[in-house]
């Protein structure tokens, strides 16, 4: 599996919804329908990739997770220790989530035997922890008019319908969820490159002597909490701006960098992953992750990470938090988030984090934190 916070080869994408909630038509039961929907639950278009989808009853009406990983062929005639890993860490969160069948989908030209290889192992595993794999289906990639073939079965085979125009990937459109053409897009999504990063560092660095000044001016005053109130607030006001369609320029792009270094501050703006500023909190969170420079960018992407996870769009939040492990391999947020996602662990399981961070920002004074709304 994955040895280092700079490769990340797994993703998890989970809405923490209950079955019945999941945008999922009767047309679902057609095996092409299903694989057609994978892009829209994943958030991007997979390719050279295994996806298990877990079921928590036995149609795919009970879609739980779906858990994607890199592809590794077979050295000589066993499986590759890192596809055998791979296959190991999805056995372990279909058993954390209470899986009763896992359909497994293969993407890639990869010769057949080794799919039955892959798919034999993998049918070992799960045995022994109960759970009954029902299907495992192949296509060389996701696209309208491409064959799919049960592994299994190879005479149960038909071609796959347009993935954008599923009912889930309109579902998922709808709700505002952004469906890549494929990961790499999502990388250059998160991480990008933008000609501003220099001149953000030159201002952060210029504003780090007078922030710190105010901040041990404030410690020392009757109120201590005012100047983490002020900037939490500054923070509010950029979220609201984002709210309007404004984003920060250079100068305020360095000077949030600064005020997110605070862990008080930081911890109190991830209660906006509870409000109804969710969605342009995530939007500052991204383009500050794309626009400040290493290592300030490491906040931002946690954040991001954070609000991309509490939603269910584990992939997103794969992304960002190794983003962030790579600016900073210290960053004891994004640690902890990662390894909490690669265990598997649910949006619901997290997002205490978020009331957390609203009970916070309560006791510090913030008057402009908006009220919790139900996260689904």
């Amino acid at each position: 599996m994955t040895t280092s916070p700079f490769s990340r080869e797994f993703e998890s994408s989970d809405h923490g919804e209950s079955p019945s909630a999941l945008p999922l038509s009767e047309h679902l039961s057609d095996p092409g329908e299903l694989i057609a929907a994978i892009p829209a639950l994943l958030g991007f278009r997979p390719a050279d990739s295994i996806v298990a989808m877990c079921l928590m009853d036995t149609t795919p009406k009970t879609l739980g997770p779906i858990m994607r990983h890199d592809y590794f062929p077979n050295i000589g005639s066993e499986l590759a220790p890192a596809m055998h890993a791979a296959l190991a860490q999805f056995v372990r969160v279909c058993a954390v989530e209470g899986t009763v069948a896992v359909i497994l989908v293969m993407v890639g030209d990869h010769p057949l035997g080794e799919l039955f290889d892959i798919a034999g192992e993998f049918n070992d595993m799960l045995v022994g922890e109960g759970i009954n794999l029902i299907d495992v289906l192949c296509t060389a990639e996701i696209e309208p008019g491409r064959e799919w073939m049960s592994v299994f079965a190879p005479d149960r085979y038909g071609r796959l319908p347009d993935p954008a125009s599923s009912s889930v990937a309109a579902a998922q459109v709808y709700g505002g969820r952004v469906i890549r053409g494929s990961r790499e897009e999502l990388v250059l999504a998160v991480r990008g490159e933008s000609r501003n990063q220099a001149l953000i560092g030159w201002s952060i660095d210029g504003g780090r002597a007078s922030l710190a000044s105010a901040r041990c001016d404030a410690h020392c005053s009757n109120d201590p909490f005012s100047q983490v109130r002020r900037e939490v607030e500054a923070v509010l006001i950029h979220v609201e701006n984002v709210e309007c369609g404004m984003y920060p320029d250079t100068d305020e792009c360095a000077q949030l960098a600064l005020m997110l270094s605070d862990v008080r501050v930081r911890d109190a703006i991830m209660g906006l992953a509870a409000t109804e500023y969710a969605s342009s909190a995530e939007a500052l969170w991204s383009m500050l992750t794309h626009e400040l420079p290493i290592p300030e960018c490491a906040w931002a992407a946690s954040i991001l990470g954070f609000f991309a996870y509490a939603r269910g769009d584990g992939p997103l939040a794969g992304v960002a938090l190794a983003y962030a492990l790579e600016a900073d391999p210290e960053h004891t947020l994004a640690g902890l988030l990662d390894k909490s996602l690669q265990a598997g662990v649910r949006p619901d399981g997290i997002r205490e984090l978020a009331t957390v961070g609203l009970t916070l920002a309560r006791e510090l004074g913030v008057a402009r934190m908006p009220e919790m709304r139900r996260m689904n």
